[in-house]
């Protein structure tokens, strides 16, 4: 995946409902552009970097986030690969755990809803 794909799919995931025109008013990208960016024109490194500014103002929103992108990256660098393994381990037991757990759910407060 290029940087530009793994770069907008990070901003969807911080900003999952937002319109084109919201895209852009937030980057600063003209709403044209941000069409073509996202179905695939490639990105220039100034609207790149308001991508990532967007995104970088979403995470330090949250304490924890930053906190954690911290503490990855500090681990990063001093765990053996063994220690990482585990640790993704965890954290992807943790994020499929919680994904099971509301695909599972939510059909039933469908179902509640609607009755």
């Amino acid at each position: 995946m290029s940087l530009q794909n793994s770069t907008i799919q990070r901003y969807r995931l911080f900003y999952p409902q937002e319109t084109l025109r919201e895209i852009s008013a937030r980057t600063g990208i003209q709403i044209t552009r941000v069409f073509r960016l996202v179905n695939g024109k490639p990105m220039r490194l100034k609207e790149f970097e308001a991508f990532e500014k967007a995104i970088q103002i979403k995470i330090a929103e949250n304490p924890n986030q930053s906190r954690l992108n911290k503490n990855i990256e500090e681990a990063s660098s001093i765990l053996s690969h063994e220690e990482l393994g585990r640790i993704a381990d965890y954290i992807e037991r943790k994020v499929n755990t919680r994904k099971f757990t509301r695909n599972l759910l939510s059909p039933i407060f469908e179902e509640a809803v609607i009755a």
